[in-house]
């Protein structure tokens, strides 16, 4: 679904602009735990936190750091058919390697299986094309871990380019409308006046991956878990102390005789000598495009041995 943008794509964040009546409506609204309510009292601020989960970029820094920082890489994806049943996978593993300010990713093992490919070696689904662009680098390419220099573009091009990269953007970056997906870019747009209202927000307390944590949620109204939304749910742990997004897991679906798709997406990250790195993604989706056979896709990646490098 997906582009060559490469390293554009890791903004996996809301990142919106969070106006003062944006936050000060979904504030109102948003339901809070008994340990939310308590902590208001020792100086929890809701309206603060919400500006920050609007507009946190420490995801985004988290999936730049995969082209920054040496690590391992461990891979799985699989094709289904409609009865469940694998039809081809893929698994590699490598390492990726860094000297001064140029890292490559090396592959070490390489299993392949079924109809994964065309007879030109291009991959049969755009899905499978997404995941090798976006978690695969190919050759040598320069080390950056700034977050303002990243920001996500549409591919221009051809017609299915621009459809991938557009595909792209909503997969990663929830939250943020784009204009040109035809009848649901709109609807990615979580926080604005438009497309709050459909949703319930929640802040509780939780624990991911050893973090205390706050757990903001959204989650599509029963009425509006139609066409009117795209986003059925998100939940995103936000550690306690220093404010990264400790993992994120969400659903976006969508019916039409246009597109036709259902993806759930789950990302856990770590703090490893200071810098906030993923160690697992999990990617489930189903995808029916027009001109496309139907694809049924699984991955996993997971992230290890990282060298952190000041």
């Amino acid at each position: 679904m997906f582009s060559a943008r490469v390293i554009a794509v890791f903004t996996i964040g809301l990142a919106v602009s969070a106006t003062f009546g944006q936050v000060e409506r979904i504030a109102a609204e948003v339901e809070l735990d008994e340990v939310v309510i308590t902590a208001q009292q020792e100086g929890f601020n809701v309206e603060t936190f919400i500006r920050q989960v609007m507009e946190d970029t420490t995801f985004h820094k988290a999936f730049l750091n995969t082209r920054y920082h040496p690590h391992r890489l461990r891979s799985v994806l699989n094709v289904r058919a409609k009865d469940e049943q694998e039809t081809a996978s893929l698994y590699r593993t490598g390492f990726l390697h860094r000297n001064g300010d140029k890292v490559w990713l090396e592959l070490d093992t390489v299993h392949e299986s079924g109809k994964l490919r065309n007879r030109d070696s291009t991959f049969r689904y755009l899905t499978a094309e997404m995941y090798d662009d976006v978690f695969f680098p190919k050759g040598e390419i320069t080390a950056d871990n700034t977050v303002a220099s990243r920001k996500l573009q549409l591919e221009s091009g051809s017609k299915i380019e621009r459809y991938k990269s557009e595909l792209k953007k909503f997969m990663f970056d929830p939250g943020s409308e784009i204009g040109s997906v035809p009848f649901i870019g709109h609807k990615l747009a979580l926080f604005n006046e438009h497309m709050a209202p459909f949703y319930d927000f929640k802040i509780t307390a939780g624990e991911r991956n050893g973090h205390q944590c706050w757990v903001f949620s959204a989650e599509a109204k029963p009425e509006f878990r139609d066409g009117r939304t795209v986003i059925k749910t998100m939940d995103t742990w936000f550690d306690h102390v220093s404010n990264n997004v400790i993992a994120r897991q969400y659903r976006i679906a969508h019916s039409s005789v246009i597109l036709d798709f259902d993806i759930k997406i789950r990302v856990e990250t770590a703090i490893i000598d200071g810098a906030l790195v993923p160690t697992d993604v999990d990617y489930d989706g189903d995808w029916d495009i027009p001109m496309k056979r139907r694809e049924l896709v699984r991955f996993a990646l997971n992230y290890s041995g990282w060298r952190i490098i000041e």
